[in-house]
């Protein structure tokens, strides 16, 4: 079936052999580029692997018509391959890349640029898709009415309970960070911040939703080797939007954000405890539906 989405996804002039040969020449390049000890080109990427990588792209390309309703234009693939020569931080590379297609932007086109395209919108379909994670929004939902049923006391404790999720805490320093106190490249423990929605019957925000757990983790003190101190976490660092979710929603020991939508999963923040200088909080975050997953059941219905 695969095989037969390929040559419908592909268009009328191409075919996979051609595709095959053009991936072939984009992931050379790529090959040469990797340091360190590497097989032959060949056997890192046998005719078989080469096939695969073309059907998989196309395969996409075929579900997001169908499903979504979205065709891939030309006009946008122009616009991926002008945002691609603009913003490359690998000129030389994008060069070799471009050389290794015989210095065709048809070729480039279809062969880099395209799946980019079809990646990104259907990635973007499939996360915004509500109906899709619409039972995960619903365990994220029917645990908030838990925890504002219960005493104010005990939310923190009935979320950390919960078995649906993963729990974790933070606590973000509300004062400005010191000057001399950069952001830490690498916090420990921290989460990387993920772009999210937060909305509820009053509001709809975009933020960035940063989750860190830090239990007493460790860091370097300033200019005193081999002094450790509390890796601290500052509320101003989080995206401004969010700062305002949280800042209006969590106003005392108890408080219960709305349910907090990211590309991933569904958020739920209770306060735990906050001061003028402190703000603790518990969050729960359960995943949404894996796209891979998704992805791959689509190969068994018909198109």
């Amino acid at each position: 079936m695969l095989g037969v989405l390929v040559l419908a996804t592909l268009g009328r002039n191409d075919d996979l052999a051609a595709v095959c040969v053009d991936r072939a020449a984009i992931e050379r390049v790529y090959h040469d580029h990797r340091t360190g000890t590497k097989p032959a080109f060949e056997q890192a990427m046998p005719r078989e692997l080469l096939e695969k990588l073309v059907q998989a792209e196309a395969h996409k390309e075929a579900v997001l018509q169908r499903v979504y309703g979205v065709t891939i234009m030309p006009e946008m693939v122009a616009t991926e391959v002008r945002r691609i020569d603009t913003t490359t931080r690998a000129p030389e590379m994008l060069a070799e890349l471009k050389a290794a297609l015989g210095g065709d932007p048809a070729r480039f086109a279809r062969t880099v640029a395209r799946p980019i395209v079809v990646e990104r919108i259907l990635r973007t379909r499939f996360e915004s898709d509500d109906a899709l994670h619409a039972p995960q929004r619903k365990v994220a939902e029917e645990l908030r009415a838990q925890l504002l049923s219960a005493a104010a006391g005990a939310r923190a404790e009935l979320l950390k309970a919960s078995k649906s999720g993963s729990i974790n805490e933070v606590t973000w320093q509300l004062t400005p960070r010191p000057a001399d106190d950069a952001p830490s490249k690498a916090p420990a423990m921290a989460a990387t911040p993920v772009k999210g929605s937060a909305t509820s019957a009053a509001y709809s925000v975009e933020a960035t939703v940063q989750v860190a757990q830090v239990l007493g983790a460790p860091g370097s003190a300033g200019g005193k080797p081999g002094v450790e101190r509390e890796q601290k976490f500052y509320f101003e660092d989080l995206e401004p939007e969010l700062q305002n979710v949280l800042r209006a929603q969590l106003r005392q020991p108890g408080d219960v954000s709305a349910v907090i939508e990211t590309p991933g999963a569904f958020l739920v923040f209770v306060a735990k405890a906050k001061t003028p200088v402190e703000l603790s909080v518990a969050s729960f975050n359960l995943p949404k539906r894996s796209y891979e997953e998704w992805l791959a059941q689509q190969a068994q219905d018909k198109t």
